[in-house]
């Protein structure tokens, strides 16, 4: 999720961990912990070119063998610092848990999280929750923010601390039940619009839990939709779009093959001229509600030209007030209205 709300959450287990013989340093440290998987963005100055960025970006950063090791020389070094007066254990489980959440919480999102690595480079994706969701992250920074005006040995602080992550789990599990709502409501539409599948996939769409996208996928077809909690009707308007995937022939690369994991199967292609191929990685759904033209309606999307299969080549807009706000105003006008 968004770094605000991995500090948050890593200031949580500080807070749960330390705080009562540390006070507010037991959140900041927790925050640092919960900052540390983000960093691996930094090895895209050394690692420049967009395959490597999806490669590295929650890859072994993200890992929690990683984190296992990790959290050893980060405690021991708070152990010494603080003059062994609190035991290391202790400090082990705060940089621990502080690493491991962040991977965990990024897990809920729509992206991929790699937990596994080195043993698998499975994606890890519950795909119940927006990499922003302000629901998720407010309530709990503002309770959470209330310990920071007690003492450190006021038992209402630990009480407080409890009640933030109370609150945004309670949130966290409400969109699991969101999701299982609108996936049937999804499956029970397609059925009674007679369209077919293999593969069913629910998402979030971003900065918030009630309006979700619909991806559907056969080998020759890939359907989107959009589905809202609050909208009147039941009924959902699909666009579908041919997957051409015999057009990957003679594209064969580490750039496709590298989009073609990232998707997890929701992907489709056009072929821009006879050297370059477009691949849409459909895996948020549609950018923009009103658009079906897949160059309008998805603002991220890659190119591989022949001539360097081992490449992708980036689209994605320049973003401006003007932009975020038509965004914004979209995104509120289609959860309202069907």
């Amino acid at each position: 999720m968004d770094s605000l709300t991995q500090i948050v959450l890593g200031a949580a287990v500080g807070e749960l961990t330390l705080g009562k013989k540390i006070g507010n340093k037991a959140q900041l440290f927790g925050a640092i912990a919960g900052t540390i998987p983000d960093l691996d963005i930094l090895l895209n100055f050394a690692f420049p070119d967009n395959v490597s960025k999806i490669l590295i970006h929650r890859s072994y950063s993200h890992a929690w063998f990683t984190h296992i090791l990790l959290g050893i020389p980060l405690a021991y070094w708070c152990y010494r610092s603080y003059k062994k007066s609190i035991a290391f254990k202790e400090w082990y489980w705060l940089w621990l848990l502080g690493l491991t959440t962040h991977a965990l919480l990024d897990a809920f999102t729509t992206y991929g999280t790699r937990l596994f690595l080195p043993f698998t480079d499975f994606q890890v994706g519950f795909n119940n929750i927006s990499v922003i969701d302000p629901l998720y992250t407010l309530p709990f920074m503002f309770i959470l923010g209330y310990c920071l005006f007690l003492k450190r040995d006021n038992p209402a602080r630990l009480k407080w601390a409890w009640r933030s992550v109370y609150v945004s789990t309670a949130y966290m599990v409400m969109t699991f039940g969101v999701k299982y709502a609108v996936h049937q409501k999804v499956s029970s539409e397609m059925q009674r619009q007679q369209i077919s599948y293999e593969h069913l996939y629910t998402s979030p769409t971003f900065f918030n839990n009630a309006l979700w996208a619909s991806i559907s996928t056969t080998d020759s077809l890939l359907t989107l939709g959009e589905y809202s909690v609050f909208q009147e009707q039941d009924s959902i308007q699909f666009v579908s779009y041919p997957r051409h995937l015999e057009l990957e022939k003679g594209f064969e690369g580490k750039g496709l093959n590298t989009l073609k994991w990232f998707s997890q199967g929701k992907y489709f292609y056009r072929l821009q001229n006879a050297d370059t191929l477009n691949v849409y990685i459909v895996k948020w759904g549609r950018s923009d509600f009103s658009q079906t033209d897949p160059d309008k309606a998805f603002v991220f999307y890659y190119k591989i030209s022949k001539q360097h299969p081992e490449q992708i080549i980036a689209y994605e807009p320049t973003f401006s007030g003007d932009l975020m706000k038509r965004a914004l105003k979209q995104l509120w006008d289609r959860i309202w209205k069907a």
